[in-house]
């Protein structure tokens, strides 16, 4: 037996069950007809994974907030968060219909052109925007093709 995870409950649950019945999440609302993509949640859970990975804990978070000290939104504060400008689970989908990355099916989440550094109230601003998106998303791909590419010399 084990402690309820739900907050501040004290009720005991059996070690493989997490919340108690009174604890317990309803359906989401993202599944709804109420049109509002709720985006953020469902992909960082969705994702945790390939945030809490290396690739994106060693190159691509500190690339991007070398980058991109200033916060791109606000231009005044320090840069503290990597944010996807079109969202995580949407650029990965639209990378996999694209082709152009047959080996890694996750490739639109690391898509530079895609990222950008953000300040937390920024961020927070930028994901309620998202959750509120209606129609179609730019093209993720497109716009890494026309992103400058790094020029090698040896």
């Amino acid at each position: 037996m084990r402690i309820c995870s739900g907050a501040g409950c004290l009720a005991a649950v059996p070690d493989e069950v997490r919340f108690c019945d009174e604890c317990k999440p309803g359906p989401s609302s993202s599944d709804g007809d109420d049109n509002i993509r709720s985006h953020s949640n469902a992909d960082r859970n969705r994702l945790g994974h390939l945030y809490g990975g290396q690739r994106w804990k060693k190159y691509t978070q500190p690339s991007i907030l070398r980058r991109d000290p200033i916060c791109k939104r606000c231009n005044e504060a320090l840069s503290e968060l990597v944010d996807h400008i079109v969202p995580a689970g949407v650029a990965i989908e639209q990378a996999r219909v694209s082709g152009k990355y047959p080996l890694n099916q996750l490739a639109g989440f690391y898509l530079m052109s895609n990222l950008q550094g953000l300040c937390r109230s920024c961020h927070k601003t930028k994901t309620d925007e998202d959750k509120a998106h209606q129609g179609e998303w730019p093209d993720v791909v497109a716009k890494e093709d026309a992103a400058p590419k790094k020029k090698w010399s040896f």
